[in-house]
């Protein structure tokens, strides 16, 4: 009998990750590792970074760590620098946490792991795999915010940018590799349904040297909506569980408050308890 794929796919969302980082520290405790594919955008190519080195003893210290650093600074939109410094923060964490990527590699065992990020030229969605090429330059890329983030991110040569622009909850990508079943990590409350904001008129503003992207901001709601309209009405011969926090989580993209933080990383465990008591 062929076998059937189960993949764990991981939103992105800046520092509300927190909450994400408290369910996989639950499932690594609890040995819980079903999948055959994992799909991270933006921030959730960290979480599931950190999943599969299966250490837990900092995580939470991690995400505490990039609100205490001088890594957000609104300030900077007068300076033309970047206001959300995704660059230096990896680069730092890097030093400090020292992960080990041959942990990875084992963990993996012929497992895929894609990092999800949007070209600039053409706006689709890209999806890089482990163990290709040096992994940095994805996760950095995948989280690469327009006007947020003013140092381009490059692969082989081209510009990229955050992977939730152009593909934000990969279901379809994992159904169409082959996963029947799939467990989405969600950073928004089940209802969500995503609106344009602000940003994403002020992003279209400054992208005009990059039409396609430009419309894939302003259509960015539409582009949301469908995946969550995929993942609410998943084909006949496949399952899609929701793993999301029960009301709109306290943390913001960018927080720095280490209290509030805390909490949503321990709302994480809890939603993960409750699966793992209900499977």
């Amino acid at each position: 009998m062929k076998h059937k794929k189960t993949a764990l796919i991981i939103e992105g969302g800046g520092q509300r990750g927190v909450f994400s980082f408290g369910i996989t520290d639950t499932f690594i405790k609890r040995k819980y590792d079903p999948f055959d594919i994992y799909i991270g955008v933006s921030n959730g190519v960290s979480v599931l970074y950190w999943y599969l080195i299966r250490e837990t003893d900092n995580n939470l210290d991690k995400m505490l760590y990039a609100a205490s650093g001088d890594y957000f600074s609104y300030k900077n939109i007068f300076t033309g620098k970047d206001i959300f410094k995704v660059h230096q923060m990896y680069t730092d964490g890097e030093k400090k946490f020292r992960p080990n990527i041959e942990k990875i590699t084992n963990n993996l065992n012929k497992k895929d792991f894609l990092a999800v990020v949007t070209d600039a030229i053409k706006a689709n969605a890209e999806y890089y795999l482990f163990g290709e090429d040096e992994w940095m330059p994805k996760m950095i890329a995948s989280g690469t915010l327009p006007i947020l983030v003013r140092t381009p991110s490059l692969i082989n040569g081209r510009r990229k940018f955050d992977g939730g622009i152009a593909d934000p909850l990969p279901a379809k990508k994992a159904y169409e590799m082959g996963a029947k079943k799939i467990v989405i990590i969600r950073t928004y409350e089940k209802k969500f349904r995503r609106k344009l904001k602000l940003e994403n008129y002020i992003g279209a503003l400054l992208s005009r040297k990059y039409p396609k992207l430009r419309k894939a901001l302003l259509e960015h709601d539409k582009t949301y909506n469908r995946a969550l309209d995929f993942i609410n009405n998943p084909p006949e011969d496949s399952e899609i569980i929701q793993l999301c926090p029960p009301e709109k989580l306290k943390s913001k993209r960018d927080s720095k408050n280490i209290e509030v933080l805390k909490a949503d990383y321990m709302l994480g465990k809890k939603v993960a308890e409750d699966f793992l008591v209900n499977l």
